[in-house]
């Protein structure tokens, strides 16, 4: 995400072109979101089917084992079956070894990739966070200029006590915007993502 710093400066011009920026950045990293979070879909299901051909094939091992059993039952009269059962077991057991193998290294990718859509999640309301509060410090900067809007240049002295020391004026009590009630984090910015995705168990 870019650091982009809010300049000290009425320039309505300037806030605005950067208020655009921000929001996007936003619309981006929404779809990059959007992109990781259906490659990770597409991969879980990817992991649940080889789950199930795991169980297929452990259904089929069994299958060939009876079979062979059977065929050994009857071998003066079915050697040849027997031998075919035999080549069924092998073959078996090596589709079970290899769908085995392919069902733990697709499960030990939808943890990894969990851990980084989790860390992408987490950099997006970090990102939306940092975004809500510039936009809100661009819309404080532009309704000061609207309402300084008339007034004079003159500079302003700060006034002093007996002692010639400087006096700290009190702070100027919150504008109308800044005593409105911030709207649920859910809804987001309009442009800055809709709230954040939830993240995803590993």
């Amino acid at each position: 995400m870019s650091d982009l710093q809010i300049p000290p400066t009425n320039d309505v011009s300037a806030l605005k072109k950067i208020e655009k920026k921000i929001v996007k950045e936003g619309k981006s990293e929404d779809s990059t979101v959007s992109h990781v979070l259906k490659d990770l879909a597409k991969l879980e299901k990817a992991s649940d089917k080889a789950t199930k051909n795991v169980d297929k094939s452990e259904h089929a091992l069994e299958k060939s084992h009876r079979h062979e059993h059977k065929a050994t039952k009857d071998l003066n009269k079915a050697t040849h079956k027997h031998d075919l059962a035999i080549a069924a077991i092998a073959n078996a057991e090596n589709d079970l070894e290899a769908r085995r193998v392919e069902a733990e290294r697709l499960q030990a990718e939808v943890a990894k990739r969990k851990q980084e859509v989790n860390g992408v999640l987490e950099d997006q309301r970090v990102h939306n966070s940092v975004r809500e509060t510039k936009l809100a410090e661009i819309h404080h900067a532009r309704a000061g200029t609207t309402s300084s809007t008339g007034s004079t240049n003159a500079s302003v002295i700060a006034p002093t006590n007996a002692a010639g020391n400087n006096v700290v004026a009190s702070p100027v009590s919150a504008t109308a915007e800044e005593k409105m009630p911030k709207k649920s984090e859910d809804a987001g910015i309009a442009g800055v993502g809709a709230g954040s995705p939830p993240a995803v168990n590993v």
